[in-house]
């Protein structure tokens, strides 16, 4: 009896426990825990189409660096780049493009042709967007960023376009012809009159055949090396000083018995007669396959030994056009392919160098396009970039700039002396410069 008492006393005490309970449906969530609503399930993003005006990538990188990764990242966002690759540098070109209705909402190109795209609408200014992503600008090259705020205030903007890549040059040899006439190979940090000195001895008449040693590369290009720009941008004045120092050493190259009427690219791609060639790394990748069937090697573009910097910096980049119907969307995919250590990685891999403060990702150089060689890869973290010059509006453009190819061909067939020839440059240009500001 004793037993039965007890049972009764905790069986009354949890029926009185159960009563003080909050009532449960069948289910068993309480009835004051209200359902998540529709509302408050996660929006998915409504799928779209970027059309993309291509001037950098070829069909397999495209694919490869570009579409594939930002598909993962963004499966959302699909990218049309049209019928491929695109004349970015052609203005007739962009004209006709946006004529017939397919102004994209991205461009890749380089940011020198910002000049060409500005003004046609393929730009707008990229800092809100910057600053609305938190986007830190210090993680990326410094002279290349350096750069880009030279370019864009002449367009008066913060920030006209987003770096890629870097680009500049190197200079390339043909081991064989070194070989060939015992000539001991180039170095990294020569100088412009080391190379000379090189070319001296290998520029000769062997067997019926004419042999080139180095041809040396563009006016523009020297004066690259020094910062040259050719118009100050505060006063509209013409300024060619700095080029006394750049037209006597291309005139040195060319008085070279037998290097007179080479044609570059033909004779060191194709015929193998030339030993050294300047060459863009980013037209070094697009040749990959000629320097496979070669027996080549790398080192640094010549200096001068005032200026030991081997070019002028120039990157390729990504632009949103104003008349984008989704420029948030436009500004995360091309702050993606600039922040993405797997695109970067890619764009490396392929034989350009990346554009992050990263030496790891630098040294995968090449990999994939077979030109990553440990000589190459020297040359390339050896590379020093010149500062960009002060940019102005006008002092790349072909039809302002004309008068400095007539000085350089009459100083170098000495139908005028240096002084002569780029004073008689200087005013021509500015009449030129003068016309083309209303004045």
């Amino acid at each position: 009896m004793k037993f039965r008492r007890s049972f009764l006393q905790v069986a009354a005490l949890l029926l009185a426990a159960a009563a003080v309970l909050p009532a449960c449906s069948s289910s068993g969530t309480a009835k004051d825990e209200p359902k998540a609503s529709d509302s408050e399930k996660p929006v998915q993003p409504q799928p779209i189409t970027l059309k993309v005006m291509n001037g950098l990538y070829n069909e397999k990188d495209w694919q490869t660096i570009v579409v594939e990764p930002l598909k993962k990242k963004f499966p959302h966002i699909t990218l049309d780049q049209g019928s491929g690759v695109a004349r970015t540098y052609d203005q007739k070109f962009l004209e006709e493009t946006i004529a017939a209705g397919n102004t994209p909402d991205i461009v890749l190109s380089g940011v020198a042709q910002s000049s060409l795209l500005v003004p046609l609408g393929l730009a707008q200014d990229l800092a809100p967007f910057i600053k609305k992503n938190q986007i830190d600008m210090n993680a990326y090259d410094n002279t290349t960023v350096e750069t880009l705020k030279k370019y864009s205030p002449i367009f008066n903007m913060e920030t006209v376009t987003l770096p890629l890549y870097i680009n500049f040059k190197v200079l390339l040899y043909n081991k064989d012809l070194f070989d060939k006439f015992a000539v001991p190979y180039p170095k990294n940090h020569m100088t412009h009159n080391d190379a000379i000195e090189l070319s001296k001895k290998l520029t000769r008449m062997d067997g019926g055949i004419q042999y080139y040693g180095y041809a040396a590369d563009s006016y523009i290009n020297l004066g690259g090396q020094y910062s040259l720009n050719y118009i100050e941008r505060q006063t509209n004045k013409v300024n060619l000083s700095g080029l006394e120092k750049v037209f006597p050493v291309l005139k040195e190259v060319m008085d070279i018995p037998g290097m007179q009427g080479v044609s570059t690219t033909k004779a060191f791609n194709t015929d193998k007669t030339l030993a050294m060639y300047n060459e863009w790394l980013a037209s070094v990748v697009q040749n990959a396959a000629v320097y496979k069937d070669m027996k080549w090697g790398m080192v640094t573009y010549p200096e001068f030994k005032d200026r030991p910097y081997q070019t002028e910096v120039d990157f390729h980049s990504s632009y949103m056009t104003k008349t984008t119907k989704y420029p948030d969307q436009a500004f995360q995919v091309m702050s993606w392919m600039m922040q993405s250590e797997e695109i970067q990685s890619l764009i490396t891999r392929s034989g350009k160098v990346t554009v992050l403060k990263n030496k790891e990702i630098t040294s995968l150089w090449g990999k994939d396009s077979g030109l990553g060689t440990e000589e190459a890869l020297k040359a390339i973290l050896e590379t020093k970039m010149a500062p960009s010059h002060d940019v102005h509006p006008l002092d790349r453009k072909g039809t302002v700039i004309a008068p400095l190819a007539t000085a350089y061909t009459a100083y170098l067939n000495g139908t005028k002396d240096l002084n002569v020839a780029l004073r008689d440059a200087a005013d021509e240009m500015q009449k030129l410069v003068n016309t083309e500001l209303g004045k």
